[in-house]
């Protein structure tokens, strides 16, 4: 009679340790699988801001480019937040999601840089040259430039810069592996087309980048 009333409880205890197990997994796949959707959304927010910024500048409408430059830093720095939490570190552990995990934490951070290190450095350069009057669209007052050499020179240095980030970011955009996820390959393509949008921007300016670089060259020679 022990023994039977024994192995009940035995068994009693198993059911409830597997029940609080399976509950555990279930509640930890709803709190995961909604940080992955706030990710996702966020990805894609910044990937449209990153495409507005090209439509801007495209219209020569500078005051709008830098607003959705800051509108996908914004995007971009809470996913890199939420990537950062304890659920995705739960997850980085589990053998099928470590490397999507580490994707997505890729993706964070290549287009937090690609935005902070390039994107808006480059468009407040601009703005406070052309709030002064120094460019116009993609035209240089040259009457104003001695007046503003150092802010000239400035910009010139940052567009050359974020050039530079934008490769590195090109580059580790293109080396991200494929996932077995379709989700994560797709936020993945929508970084790369980000990166795209960036260049298109920087080519935007070409023609400005190499009159500020040859006007500096020239003022600097003459003040040697």
């Amino acid at each position: 009679m022990s023994t039977n009333v024994t192995s009940k409880r035995g068994h009693g205890f198993l059911k409830l340790v597997f029940t609080l197990l399976l509950a555990a997994i279930v509640g930890f796949g709803a709190w995961f699988g909604l940080s992955v959707k706030r990710v996702g959304d966020l990805f894609g927010q910044a990937a449209t801001a990153y495409e507005q910024i090209k439509s801007s500048v495209e219209a020569q409408d500078y005051d709008a480019a830098l607003t959705y430059a800051r509108t996908a830093a914004t995007l971009t720095s809470q996913a890199s937040a939420e990537l950062d939490g304890v659920q995705w570190d739960i997850a980085s552990q589990v053998p099928v999601l470590g490397t999507d995990v580490a994707t997505m934490r890729s993706i964070g951070a290549i287009s937090g840089t690609l935005a902070d290190d390039a994107v808006v450095p480059v468009l407040d350069s601009w703005d406070e040259l052309a709030a002064d009057g120094i460019v116009t669209g993609q035209n240089v007052d040259m009457g104003k430039v001695s007046q503003k050499m150092e802010q000239l020179v400035a910009l010139a240095k940052t567009l050359q810069e974020a050039g530079a980030v934008v490769s590195d970011c090109s580059s580790k955009a293109d080396a991200l592996p494929t996932s077995r996820f379709e989700a994560v390959n797709g936020w993945t393509e929508q970084l790369r087309g980000a990166v795209s949008s960036a260049k298109t921007v920087f080519e935007q300016f070409g023609g400005i980048v190499d009159l500020v670089v040859g006007v500096s060259d020239m003022f600097g020679s003459l003040a040697g």
